[in-house]
């Protein structure tokens, strides 16, 4: 399995990071936020490859780049289907993207399918959970090969969540502050860097990667590996955009 973090920030792009988005395999990519389309094309990964987009919630932070991210394939000359899957709602919010870009109703030319997930549902070999955010948000488990990923996307400590990534070989996970920021943290519904390590430590992960770091805390990069260390052990990484892991 590989997986390729094409946006590790949150909340807002960076000159550093892009907003969440994470490719699996080159085949499956879960949201697109602002900035992940251009990093997905400088990745030189092939769009056509992609069958599946799986959209966590609808955030701004977490799909404005999913209509550029369509009109780019269709300008490409896309044949193959295209399925996209995000939570209950997401088809009128889908709609209301399409309106207020403008785009034309028959603009898509290659099949393109819309399903909303319910929370706990399995699509193919993808599981989900509802993770504990301020809006209906999922996060997912995907498994290939006898390897799994789990992106755990915007949610605060969450026991679904650590059910949901037991004994994974690779978690992703919030991580937006710092203990010194926990107000803000309980107030958002984000996690810190010690929650992550937290519910790593519970699930039995292998490998904790720490991601959605907002602007304002990229130069603390330090204080969110140790503490994510302090709760789970040593394979810790703080994203990057642009990283890829094999396993």
């Amino acid at each position: 399995m590989k997986v390729t973090i094409l946006g590790s920030g949150g909340s807002a792009v960076s000159e550093k990071r892009a907003c969440p988005c994470v490719a699996v395999d080159d085949t499956n990519l879960f949201d697109l936020g602002p900035g992940a389309l251009r990093n997905l094309m400088t990745a030189h990964l092939e769009t056509d490859k992609f069958s599946r987009i799986f959209i966590s919630h609808t955030h701004a932070d977490h799909i404005s780049d999913l209509i550029p991210f369509l009109w780019a394939v269709q300008i490409g000359g896309r044949q193959k289907p295209l399925e996209i899957c995000g939570p209950r709602g997401f088809k009128e919010t889908f709609r209301n993207l399409l309106q207020g870009t403008s785009t034309p109703n028959d603009f898509f030319k290659f099949p393109l399918t819309l399903s909303e997930l319910d929370f706990g549902e399995t699509k193919g070999n993808v599981r989900t959970c509802r993770t504990s955010h301020t809006i209906p948000t999922l996060a997912f488990r995907i498994e290939s090969d006898g390897r799994s990923f789990c992106y755990a996307a915007d949610t605060i400590y969450c026991p679904a969540v650590v059910e949901l990534s037991r004994n994974v070989d690779l978690l992703l996970h919030d991580a937006t502050f710092l203990e010194d920021q926990l107000p803000i943290a309980e107030l958002t519904y984000h996690s810190t860097a010690r929650m992550a390590g937290r519910a790593a430590k519970e699930a039995n992960a292998k490998r904790l990667v720490l991601f959605h770091i907002p602007p304002p805390n990229e130069r603390r990069e330090g204080e969110f590996y140790s503490a994510a260390k302090h709760e789970y052990g040593d394979e810790v990484t703080v994203a990057k955009d642009m990283a890829a892991f094999s396993f």
